[in-house]
């Protein structure tokens, strides 16, 4: 009975589902003719490697997991279709198993062609991939398998998309005096998805670094992140193509070598992976030769994708300009196209919420207009940036009236939504976050922990709290002294807004806000002002409890924990922020 039932489980994983199994290809990677003209060098040795990706481009659907050599990526000895393409999701997998599996079967092979043994189907196929090659390259290659997910799907709704974006691509290539060939990058960079995000953090329709986005004048900070808008991004990259080609000729050129477009334009395409820097470093080793960088060059970090992305460039640029042959008629998508607009620059920090309430407009026809206003604004948490240039839906007499109206009401003051805290000695970030009563996640993902949630002493953390967001600042009168919650202070010799702020528990930004002021106002001496003292904050010193807290802001013990979701047994910090009542 024993023996029948493993029998039986070896039939059963004869017969996994399809998504399961790997094969080997029906029909070789194919080989195409390129268009190469004046502008881009293709090199005979690298038009396997362009083949290869132009497969991978038009051939293979992302829910397919294609093994190859890496160094020769036209040789690929199996697929397996699986939904997550390449990507492991598990120890012990279907794509660690395939790579094991492979490796064996590759030194197996060789070693059997070397003593002159007969072969399987599977190992002579393996060997008909290394026609003229000696069996210790075949044993070399299982060091150098890799796993590339196909991307005809992907191509194909870049297609629809490319040819939206196309027309803002070539004006700003023009404006630089730069080739209209590099319209084709997006393809590689993002598929020309302009929300793409990579896990390295360049994002947008050009996968722009946060560092490099500024350096080329994009705006990016916790509120607004130019690389997400598209016509902006676009701007920015053809600056750092004309950087390129103007410091890799220079190089070029100092070195002795004879600049042409042919020759220099590879250098500038493997800059925008590999930066500037490393491109200059390399012409000085191996001078304005492709097919030299790639065979000669040494660095630490010039690794396979850096040596692929000329030639998938190459690829992608090939399927794009011959899309009918590879799809058929392929229609531009214009469910997500750029609306015509009127551009405003605001003159008060404002929330989405109350720009869609009193212009009448749909919110998500704002957000798809303001692409660089990142999920925090619209989530309601922060407010659009004093001075931003927002876009609105197009109106002959544009929204002069109407923002006039919106700067009428009261200002909104932006909470943060956390507070800080310095952590001491031993202590975890969970165990922080639960002395807080927040979530440990929630802190983990504020402060971009990794999945451990390492921390140090001494470190800041951003705690998250309850109260953050956007609120109505009170607005001063003539009878303010006597409003809940505002009363009238009088302002004394060395004294500044944010001093008389901090000195009463407020924000300088709510300071400022209830009594109309910007950061550059002078106060003067004896000038009455508003402070609030509604939900005043306290930060908690050294050997304060919360009982005399309350005592010295004479509210009741009682009120001030149930303000701050507490009890009488509960532990308080020091730095940490307490919300005292207003007193009743």
């Amino acid at each position: 009975m024993n023996s029948l039932f493993y029998v039986g489980m070896v039939v059963l994983l004869a017969l996994l589902p399809p998504e399961l199994s790997a094969r080997q290809l029906d029909e070789p990677v194919g080989q195409y003719t390129l268009d190469c003209n004046d502008t881009f060098a293709c090199p005979d040795s690298l038009l396997p490697r362009v083949s290869f990706w132009i497969e991978v481009f038009s051939r293979w659907e992302t829910d397919t997991a294609i093994f190859h050599d890496k160094d020769n990526p036209q040789r690929v000895f199996s697929t397996v279709k699986r939904e997550q393409g390449c990507q492991r999701t598990r120890r012990g997998d279907i794509i660690e198993r395939e790579r094991e599996r492979l490796q064996k079967a590759l030194r197996t092979t060789a070693d059997r062609i070397r003593k002159d043994r007969s072969l399987s189907a599977n190992q002579r196929y393996l060997r008909s991939l290394f026609i003229g090659e000696s069996t210790s390259e075949i044993r070399a290659a299982a060091k150098r398998l890799r796993c590339q997910s196909g991307n005809r799907d992907r191509m194909l709704q870049a297609l629809k998309q490319f040819q939206l974006y196309r027309p803002t691509i070539l004006d700003a290539l023009e404006s630089q005096n730069l080739t209209p060939e590099l319209q084709y990058l997006p393809f590689v960079e993002s598929a020309f998805n302009p929300q793409a995000l990579s896990h390295l953090g360049a994002a947008g329709l050009w996968q722009i670094m946060p560092s490099t986005g500024r350096s080329l004048g994009l705006v990016v900070n916790s509120v607004v992140d130019q690389r997400y808008d598209p016509t902006l991004a676009t701007y920015a990259a053809a600056k750092y193509f004309r950087d390129s080609v103007d410091k890799l000729s220079s190089e070029a050129f100092d070195v002795g070598a004879e600049v042409s477009a042919r020759e220099l334009n590879p250098f500038v395409i493997t800059s925008y992976n590999y930066g500037v820097r490393g491109m200059q470093n390399a012409i000085r080793q191996v001078g304005l030769s492709y097919e030299r960088l790639l065979r000669e060059y040494k660095s630490p970090n010039f690794q396979t994708a850096v040596k692929n992305f000329y030639a998938s460039f190459l690829a992608a640029r090939h399927v794009a300009k011959n899309a009918e042959q590879f799809f058929g008629d392929v229609q531009p998508d214009r469910s997500q196209r750029i609306h015509s607009f009127n551009t405003v620059s605001l003159k008060r920090a404002t929330s989405t919420k109350r720009i869609s309430t009193e212009l009448d407009l749909d919110i998500d026809v704002v957000k798809q207009l303001n692409p660089s206003l990142k999920s925090v604004v619209w989530k309601d948490r922060a407010l659009i940036p004093e001075g931003f240039q927002l876009h609105l839906p197009y109106r002959e007499q544009g929204w002069s009236a109407q923002l006039a109206d919106v700067y009428s009401l009261p200002r909104e003051i932006e909470r943060p939504g956390f507070v800080w805290h310095r952590v001491r000695r031993g202590q975890t970030a969970c165990q922080i976050a639960e002395s807080y009563r927040a979530s440990c996640s929630a802190l983990r993902k504020l402060n971009r922990l990794n999945r451990k949630a390492t921390i140090y002493a001494g470190q800041r953390l951003k705690v998250p709290t309850r109260n953050g967001g956007i609120t109505v600042a009170s607005v001063p009168s003539s009878t303010a002294s006597s409003q809940a919650g505002i009363v009238t202070y009088t302002v004394k010799r060395g004294e500044s807004a944010c001093i008389i702020a901090n000195r009463n528990d407020m924000r300088c930004n709510e300071f400022l806000a209830i009594n109309g002021l910007r950061r550059d106002s002078v106060l003067q001496i004896g000038q009455r002002v508003s402070i609030k003292v509604t939900e005043a904050w306290h930060t908690v010193r050294r050997g304060q409890t919360a009982c005399q807290i309350a005592e010295s802001y004479r509210v009741s013990c009682r009120e001030l924990l149930a303000a701050n979701q507490l009890t009488k047994a509960s532990t308080i910090l020091i730095g940490q922020r307490l919300r005292i009542p207003s007193r009743s």
